[in-house]
């Protein structure tokens, strides 16, 4: 082969090599769009005094999927930051225009893994953590600190305009809930998942919907937890559906924007 043939060939395959790294990027990137709800990581306005900002995707169980994190102001001007999602200096600042950044939340056990870093940024915060998360080992070595389990009483700093409580099950599974009145917007993280079909890979696609995840309601694997939690897992359930919110956000999914109360009866029917 000759010194022009070879030089073709080595441009050639270059470009080959970089069409190719290009689709894997589009497609990853199409992909990652997908999934989620975009635009991502900026605030959005969904009530007074109420906002969300959709993030991911993550990866769970291998899938990739959406999550959201709500955010509630405070009559005195102080931020509740629920479930927070990935940290960048930029949702720090726009988060911190709102108002104080006072309270992180980790209402279950699964939503803490970004929290570790919004402490760093906001080292005056107190962390709020679901019953028996502060006792992981992986929690403990990942350095978060725990000031203060949630329970179903609202502590002093927002109890005169948040309800709360925890739908405890079994294997250790506890997801507080979160109800604020003004708004009558009521939060969850898991217990309910909305996910769109047509927004996820195929794969996601048989597994989410296979598990329920896709039908506004509670996925069939997590419901044999919560059903260990005996009668008082189904009193709270019975709690938060008598409460009628006008809203229900939750951190996977198209959350229940309208018709809330009757969407949250069909969720539940499982149970109650």
């Amino acid at each position: 082969m000759n010194v022009r043939a070879r030089n073709m060939l080595i441009a050639g395959s270059a470009i080959a090599a970089v069409g190719l790294w290009w689709k894997g990027r589009s497609d990853d990137q199409a992909i990652h769009d997908q999934v989620t709800y975009p635009p991502l990581d900026m605030l959005k306005s969904v009530a007074e005094d109420i906002w969300i900002i959709d993030s991911g995707p993550i990866s769970a169980m291998g899938l990739q999927l959406p999550v959201r994190m709500t955010i509630i102001r405070l009559a005195s001007g102080d931020l509740v930051l629920h479930s927070p999602t990935k940290f960048s200096t930029a949702v720090a600042e726009a988060v911190g225009a709102l108002g104080t950044v006072r309270h992180l939340v980790a209402p279950n056990v699964a939503h803490w893994t970004f929290l570790t870093q919004w402490q760093h940024a906001f080292p005056e915060a107190t962390i709020w953590a679901a019953p028996g998360l502060g006792e992981r080992p992986q929690v403990r070595a990942s350095g978060l600190r725990v000031d203060a389990v949630l329970g179903d009483e609202a502590p002093p700093a927002w109890a005169d305009e948040i309800t709360q409580g925890v739908v405890a099950g079994g294997a250790g599974f506890h997801e507080n809930w979160f109800f604020h009145r003004a708004s009558r917007t009521l939060l969850l993280v898991d217990l309910i998942e909305n996910l769109e079909p047509a927004k996820l890979p195929p794969l996601a696609r048989l597994v989410m919907r296979a598990s329920a995840a896709t039908n506004g309601t509670t996925a069939r694997y997590l419901r044999p937890i919560v059903r260990l939690g005996g009668p008082k897992a189904k009193q709270a359930i019975s709690e938060l559906i008598a409460m009628g919110p006008e809203r229900v956000i939750f951190a996977r999914g198209r959350f229940f924007e309208r018709q809330a109360a009757e969407q949250l009866q069909r969720a539940f029917a499982w149970l109650v």
